[in-house]
């Protein structure tokens, strides 16, 4: 009988002790047989090391704090598994996300990654409304330059050795950096996605990507890195892709930007905001600043609000 191959999870841990149970769980309760779970604690001041042990962690290393990319790599360099997944942890897998990863690589051999949908939950856990993207054609490179519909790594896995392969996840723009792992391994033609849930993705108030600022400056250069190997067939998407992350996160900065006006107005987070603004999304600063004299002139109320009074609810990209 052919031994099951083994899967080693991959979790990150920056001062995300609460979550890490849940994540380890999630682990635990795979339907797979042949499963190792590898906790990295990079450099935490909570008990992220301890809580690690606790709940059942295959493998515990603590380093200094070097950033989520260089994180997900120590991990990767600790896998024994023919396959990884990259589990952030305050993020949890389905049940059943292990196995049918493993039944889609058996069913196209030549995959080196396949990848799955989101389901969204608060900080709570309670499952939030989830609108998955639609992707315009199955060209997957083409639809990745012009959005992420991977939203985070636990919804892929890889073939551990293709990974290495390219390098593991660049340290550069760690925001971004899985972003840049899926474009590599759609290039190249590694790529194959699935309609399914198979993470449930955590929306709370620490969340990296709630950070307009940086995940705009970490997808815009992540694109930029991506330019030289895009051929004049795709460079069309590739400037759809920096359209839409301008409008996507500029948008998202607006709303900082008044909620800041309204509420403490700290002047360097105001101008540093602004700048940032006007310079790496022009297009909507106009548009925003055309909106905002036009409501003044007719003495309407703020356009963010809804009729309770509550800022809206930004949607995923």
């Amino acid at each position: 009988m052919n031994t099951p191959p083994l899967v080693t999870v991959v979790i990150p841990c920056f001062n995300q002790a609460q979550y890490l149970p849940g994540a380890l769980s999630s682990v635990h309760r795979q339907t797979w047989p042949r499963v190792e779970s590898i906790v990295i604690d990079d450099g935490s001041t909570d008990d992220t090391s301890r809580v690690a042990a606790r709940f059942g962690a295959t493998i515990v290393r603590r380093q200094a704090n070097q950033g989520l990319s260089r994180a997900r790599n120590a991990g990767l360099a600790l896998a024994n598994g023919e396959f990884v997944v990259f589990l952030d942890a305050d993020d949890e897998l389905l049940p059943d996300a292990i196995r049918d990863g493993l039944d889609a690589f058996t069913a196209d051999p030549d995959a080196g990654c396949v990848s799955g949908q989101c389901a969204l939950m608060d900080t709570n856990g309670v499952p939030l409304t989830t609108t998955h993207p639609e992707l315009a054609s199955d060209d997957l490179y083409a639809e990745l330059l012009k959005m992420n519909f991977v939203w985070t790594p636990g919804a892929a896995m890889f073939r551990t050795e293709h990974v290495r392969e390219i390098g593991g996840f660049p340290v550069g723009s760690p925001a971004a950096a899985d972003y840049a792992v899926m474009l590599a391994f759609a290039r190249r033609g590694w790529l194959r996605h699935e309609r399914r849930d198979v993470v449930r993705y955590r929306k709370h108030e620490t969340n990296m990507s709630r950070d307009p600022i940086l995940m705009l400056r970490a997808t815009l250069s992540v694109l930029e890195h991506e330019r030289p190997h895009v051929g004049s067939r795709y460079i069309p998407d590739l400037l759809e892709g920096r359209r839409r992350w301008r409008a996507f996160y500029g948008e998202q900065l607006s709303v900082a930007l008044r909620r800041e006006w309204r509420g403490p107005r700290r002047a360097l987070r105001l101008v540093r905001g602004g700048l940032f603004f006007c310079r790496h999304c022009p297009r909507e600063a106009a548009v925003h600043l055309w909106r905002k004299l036009s409501r003044v002139v007719r003495q309407l109320p703020p356009s963010d609000l809804d009729p309770h009074g509550r800022e809206p609810v930004q949607p995923m990209l």
